[in-house]
């Protein structure tokens, strides 16, 4: 018996997913409930079993290939010989066909779809045709460079005002008159200039962690509207509270770092301004505001950056919060967080510890529509109040907020709550419920 496994739906909102890796090959076999297949989604690999015991007759995505939920994964003969077709079907997998034109026209607010000289309905994006517009471009004179002739953003040649798409500027240039060759010279290539062959390039392909990385900043910076306010945190006190206070928790095995106090202090700034606490919805136009504050922490792996959110941060003390850091931490980069542990982040915090730099303007965690950016401690003289000098330790803070729904007087104001809290640690105390 031939069994078509599909894609089941491994979690809520989840509608696609990329395959990182088959633990199968053709023509091998594999027990009920054994590693079939890896797939990524929102930067964790779910690992799926094995529905059946059998032969693997087919598998139709390749790695690195995306698969939608319910979409076809692999054929498995569960019994029997495998069907004549399948066994005789080259390894090499046929190319997909081209995605089937919607019935109507995309809710999304934008231009009404062309049609096509052919009368062939044009494969483009809301966006794509939203940016057609702007442009002044003729999606109907637009050949797409993607799957099924789709659209895709490079085939938008013309500029803001308008002009020649690729189809009608290259009628122009077999139209018109070739102009005279002019002849320029040529300079001669410096003595020291490294020798490099035309043409010479490494390919390497954009998946897995990286891709989902890109699709994210890309939809980040295309639909929010970034700003970025910056203070300097005089972290003196702080520098002294932690080095208090490492002492009883780094005996437990857990290593102080400070994180746990800035996201102290954080939690602070949210109560003040609870619309910093928030995530867009940007297709009811609509703000949702938390009363809890999950923070996600921007964390190095060896495959890109994730962010671990670390929830109800308002009820946890320092040492709690210490010990949950470095967990989700290891774990990320070992690759063993789950899908939940990496979704559902209402604010982020995003810092390079003792490479934090001077000063950075952070991309939103989107749809979140606040991330503060940490930078190093370092040491610099300044005046007191008498007006004497005195070594103390400078940090500076950055916050990026969406300016659709945040005023930049609100990211200031907040930061200042934060800078309050870490400048007296007294205070920051208070937060320890």
């Amino acid at each position: 018996m031939v069994y078509e496994f599909r894609l089941p739906d491994i979690g809520e909102g989840v509608a696609e997913g990329e395959v990182v890796k088959w633990f199968v090959q053709e023509g091998g076999t594999v027990a009920e409930d054994a590693p079939l297949v890896s797939v990524l989604t929102d930067k964790a690999n779910v690992e799926i079993p094995s529905p059946k015991s059998g032969t693997i007759v087919k598998i139709h995505v390749k790695e690195g290939e995306k698969v939608k939920v319910g979409g076809l994964l692999v054929t498995i003969d569960a019994g029997g010989s495998a069907p004549k077709a399948a066994a005789s079907t080259p390894s090499t997998p046929a190319p997909e066909a081209p995605p089937a034109a919607p019935s109507a026209p995309p809710a999304t607010p934008g231009p009404a779809p062309a049609a096509a000289p052919n009368g062939a309905r044009i494969l483009a994006s809301p966006y794509l045709r939203r940016l057609a517009a702007e442009r002044g471009i003729d999606l109907a004179n637009v050949r797409g460079s993607g799957p099924g002739g789709r659209i895709q953003e490079s085939d938008l040649v013309a500029g803001p005002s308008g002009g020649s798409t690729p189809a009608s500027s290259a009628k122009a240039e077999s139209a018109a008159p070739s102009p005279p060759a002019v002849s320029a010279p040529v300079p001669a290539p410096s003595p020291d200039a490294p020798k490099v062959e035309a043409g010479e390039f490494e390919r390497v392909p954009i998946r897995g962690v990286r891709r989902v990385i890109a699709e994210h900043m890309t939809e980040s910076t295309h639909r929010a509207a970034h700003f970025t306010y910056v203070e300097e945190v005089d972290a003196t006190e702080l520098v002294r509270w932690r080095e208090k206070m490492a002492k009883h928790v780094e005996k437990n095995g857990v290593r102080l770092s400070y994180l746990p106090f800035i996201l102290k202090a954080v939690t602070a700034g949210l109560r003040a301004h609870p619309w910093m606490n928030a995530r867009m919805d940007d297709e009811h136009q609509e703000l949702h505001v938390y009363p809890q504050a999950h923070i996600g922490i921007a964390t190095a792996a060896p495959e890109g950056l994730i962010v671990p959110v670390v929830r109800n941060v308002e009820r946890k003390s320092v040492a709690q919060l210490a010990k949950e850091i470095q967990e989700l931490a290891e774990r990320g980069r070992a690759g063993k967080l789950s899908r939940a542990e990496l979704t559902g982040g209402t604010f982020t915090i995003t810092s390079l510890g003792a490479l934090g730099g001077v000063l950075a303007t952070p991309i939103l965690n989107y749809p979140e529509v606040g991330i503060l950016g940490v930078h190093r401690i370092v040491k610099r003289p300044i005046y007191l109040a008498d007006g004497t000098l005195a070594p103390a330790s400078l940090m500076n803070l950055s916050v990026s907020l969406d300016h659709r729904v945040l005023d930049g007087i609100v990211g200031a104001q907040f930061l200042q709550v934060v800078k309050s809290h870490l400048e007296d640690p007294h205070q920051l105390f208070a937060e320890l419920a």
